[in-house]
């Protein structure tokens, strides 16, 4: 027996909609935030050697399948591609000496930064955002994270066993 997945409701859908756009307009500043976040209160020690370019790499990439996951919840090819960078988030991370701590903590940080955005727009479109609708949305960000956090430590670990790194 399978479990079926409900559709989400066309209020559902709006705000997922919606919410994309609305951190897709502020993309710049969700990833300046984050990396000041990682930089000077996480502390990754990891960090401290990467370029600003190395460090940001592909989590334009997480957040461009964050929007399109919030576009459409259910869509399979979403979920792949977004499996294919989160796993791909953590080799890239291994072969940075991270640890599953800072990998974690990185993501976490992420998500964070996110929370307060969806905070912000839930303010601004109290109406539309408010109920089932503004709930779809907040469990579609967290289950994205959920997700991502997950596959990244699993590659991490899969990396991790496969390649032994250098001293």
């Amino acid at each position: 027996m399978s479990i079926s997945v409900p559709e989400p409701s066309p209020e559902q859908q709006i705000v997922g909609c919606s919410l994309s756009n609305f951190l897709a307009d502020r993309r710049h500043q969700i990833l300046s935030e984050w990396m000041v976040g990682i930089q000077e209160h996480e502390k990754l020690p990891a960090t401290d050697h990467l370029t600003p370019h190395q460090l940001r790499d592909h989590i334009p990439n997480i957040l461009d399948d964050l929007n399109r996951t919030l576009t459409d919840a259910f869509n399979h090819e979403i979920k792949e591609q977004s499996a294919r960078f989160a796993a791909y988030h953590g080799h890239i991370r291994w072969e940075q000496h991270y640890d599953i701590a800072q990998l974690i903590r990185e993501i976490g940080a992420l998500r964070t930064v996110l929370i307060h955005y969806l905070a912000e727009f839930q303010e601004q479109r109290a109406p539309e955002s408010a109920g089932k609708p503004g709930l779809f949305a907040m469990v579609v960000l967290h289950s994205f994270f959920d997700r991502i956090i997950r596959l990244s430590v699993e590659q991490f670990l899969a990396t991790a066993k496969m390649i032994q790194r250098p001293q």
